[in-house]
C-alpha cells in the first residue's frame, strides 16, 4: 500500500533544516498565486487552426480573433486580447498551437467553460480555462485517481 503524500519527500531531503524546506513550500505557493492570478481571466482553445504562415504578426492576431468572433462566436466587446502559447514546430505540421483568449471578466469564463468544467463546441473545439502547471498537474492526478476507482468498481 502506497501511503505517500506530495509532500512524503519534504522531510527525508538531506542537509535541509525544517525552516528551508517551508520557505521553499512558501515561495512555491506565492508563486502559484501570482500565476493563478494573471490567467484567471484566460480561456484556452484547443485545435484551434493556425493562422496562415505568409501573414504578417498583426494579420495572425487578425486572424485569430476572426476565428473567436465568427466560429467561436465569442462577442469582440467580451476580449481583451489573445494570442498563441508555444513556438510553431516545423518537425510537427499538423500540430495547432493553443489559443489563448484575455476575456474582460471572470464571470465570463465561468459561461464560457461551463462553469469551468470544459466545453465542447459544435465544430469540435475544446474551451478550457487556462490554469497554471500546479493546477493542470492536480486535475490530472485527480482523474487518474477517478480512473482507479472506476477500474476497481469493474
Amino acid at each position: 500500500m502506497n501511503t505517500s503524500t506530495p509532500y512524503s519527500g519534504l522531510t527525508s531531503l538531506p542537509n535541509q533544516s525544517s525552516k528551508t524546506v517551508v520557505e521553499s513550500v512558501v515561495r512555491k505557493l506565492d508563486a502559484d498565486k501570482v500565476e493563478r492570478e494573471k490567467r484567471r481571466c484566460n480561456l484556452v482553445v484547443l485545435s484551434a487552426p493556425e493562422p496562415s504562415k505568409d501573414s504578417t504578426k498583426e494579420q495572425k492576431i487578425a486572424e485569430d480573433k476572426e476565428f473567436c468572433c465568427s466560429v467561436l462566436e465569442i462577442p469582440s466587446s467580451n476580449m481583451e486580447a489573445c494570442w498563441r502559447a508555444g513556438k510553431i514546430d516545423e518537425s510537427k505540421p499538423e500540430y495547432r498551437r493553443p489559443l489563448i483568449i484575455k476575456l474582460k471578466g471572470e464571470e465570463l469564463v465561468q459561461e464560457w467553460t461551463n462553469n469551468g468544467v470544459g466545453l465542447k463546441t459544435a465544430t469540435g473545439h475544446w474551451i478550457n480555462r487556462d490554469l497554471c502547471a500546479a493546477d493542470r498537474k492536480a486535475n490530472f492526478l485527480s482523474r487518474q485517481e477517478r480512473r482507479k476507482r472506476m477500474e476497481k468498481k469493474k
